[in-house]
């Protein structure tokens, strides 16, 4: 089986920018380190240029919107690591916070304060955790346990639950 070659000459204007970028791209170390040859490269470039030419063609908002998407993208690459590198931190103060309202709840009878209840020692939470230590059934041995208990919430001036009634 013979192969068929076709030939075609480029010059290359050392006089004009584009064909100076031009020569170093195609003899550049990259080029040398990504590509099987340098003929290789140009028929890669000449292919992906065309096809591109085309879409372009085709679709003339193309290019803008391929720049948005990689904007909109590194800009979430951006928020993504910088979350991620705070979230230890976030972590940690959450943890803490948690820790708090669990203490302050034992020292408060075993009843937890919410946040908008601290300045008022007397309030009664609408939800509250409390420690009771019971026999578990079959066992002699009391444990704490952890229940819930319900009530309604205060009458509060600032709160309107007529819902647009």
């Amino acid at each position: 089986m013979t192969k068929h070659y076709r030939n075609h000459n480029i010059r290359f204007n050392m006089t004009d920018e584009g064909g100076v970028q031009a020569w170093e791209h195609l003899h550049s170390a990259e080029v040398e380190q990504d590509f099987k040859s340098q003929n290789a490269f140009v028929v890669a470039a000449i292919n992906d240029y065309y096809e591109r030419h085309l879409a372009k063609k085709n679709d003339p908002y193309l290019e803008s919107r391929e720049k948005e998407d990689a904007f909109a993208d590194r800009l979430v690459q951006t928020v993504e690591q910088k979350l991620l590198s705070n979230l230890p931190a976030l972590a940690a103060m959450y943890q803490m916070q948690q820790q708090a309202f669990f203490q302050a709840g034992l020292q408060a009878g075993g009843i937890m304060p919410y946040p908008y209840q601290q300045g008022n020692p007397g309030a009664e939470a609408s939800v509250g955790v409390k420690l009771v230590t019971e026999p578990i059934q079959g066992s002699e041995q009391p444990i704490e346990v952890v229940k819930q208990e319900l009530s309604e919430p205060e009458e509060n001036e600032f709160l309107d639950y007529s819902f647009g009634v």
